[in-house]
């Protein structure tokens, strides 16, 4: 009599549904992790609409996946339904765009009030330099960065010194409390000719003059310490050309920069 041949049971294969589920899900999450983090709600709303056609098709994963793309969104809660008891309600894509247009206007708002902030604070820095006779060796722009205030070194040290010259200090004096009504990131960066200095480097010169200059706006006039920060550059970003005593003296200088908030 011949055996009944027993049924072979694939066992080890019945991890593949619910392993291609989760890694299903664990795409949709980054992808809409992604997504959120690109600040654009028209790729977002377009990126949502797509998927969701794309995933339909899986049967019994539609909602899992709706309410994944959903989260972007449902963090959204108008006005009027704020006090509702029966909890939040997901915001509709006019309302995310709406909110960030708003967003949007509220960011360029600020940038142009601070442009013309720092634009009336160079001009009273550069009136107070007139005003006090000081404004021969001091040049102020407004760039698109922030407030550049250029010292020439012949009025900050005697010559090969980084000890500052007591004529700077009313320099320093006036420009600082504009900084501080400023109250904004402040570097000092130090500047050099292409001209060796016998006691050290142009770089280690540079370093020093800028950070005796710091000390004094921090030390002496009151400028926050953690708003004050140094840079050296040696003779790598000259104004003028080197090639002349006149460009060099430009050269040697020491910049104290007050940067925008906004660029």
């Amino acid at each position: 009599m011949k055996r009944k041949k027993k049924h072979e049971e694939h066992h080890d294969e019945a991890w593949l549904l619910p392993y291609s589920d989760m890694m299903t899900l664990l795409l949709a999450l980054f992808i809409v992790m992604f997504a959120m983090a690109r600040v654009d709600e028209e790729k977002f709303e377009e990126f949502r609409s797509e998927f969701g056609t794309i995933f339909s098709s899986r049967s019994g994963s539609d909602s899992i996946i709706g309410n994944v793309v959903d989260l972007g969104v449902s963090r959204v809660v108008p006005i009027e339904q704020a006090g509702d008891g029966g909890g939040e309600k997901a915001g509709t894509g006019d309302e995310v765009r709406s909110i960030s247009g708003e967003a949007a206007k509220e960011a360029v708002l600020a940038q142009k009030l601070e442009d013309q902030k720092m634009a009336a604070a160079r001009e009273d820095i550069k009136q107070a330099l007139a005003d006090a006779n000081l404004d021969g060796d001091v040049e102020v722009s407004l760039r698109s960065d922030g407030i550049h205030i250029s010292l020439e070194d012949s009025i900050l040290f005697n010559s090969g010194s980084t000890n500052l010259s007591n004529s700077v200090r009313q320099y320093l004096d006036l420009i600082s409390g504009h900084i501080k009504e400023l109250n904004k990131e402040v570097v000092i960066a130090g500047h050099t000719d292409n001209v060796p200095d016998p006691n050290s480097t142009n770089w280690e010169l540079s370093a020093k003059r800028a950070i005796a200059v710091r000390d004094y706006l921090v030390g002496t006039a009151g400028v926050k310490s953690d708003k004050a920060s140094i840079q050296a550059f040696a003779d790598t970003q000259p104004m003028a050309t080197n090639q002349t005593a006149e460009g060099r003296t430009k050269n040697r200088r020491v910049e104290i920069i007050v940067y925008k908030d906004y660029e």
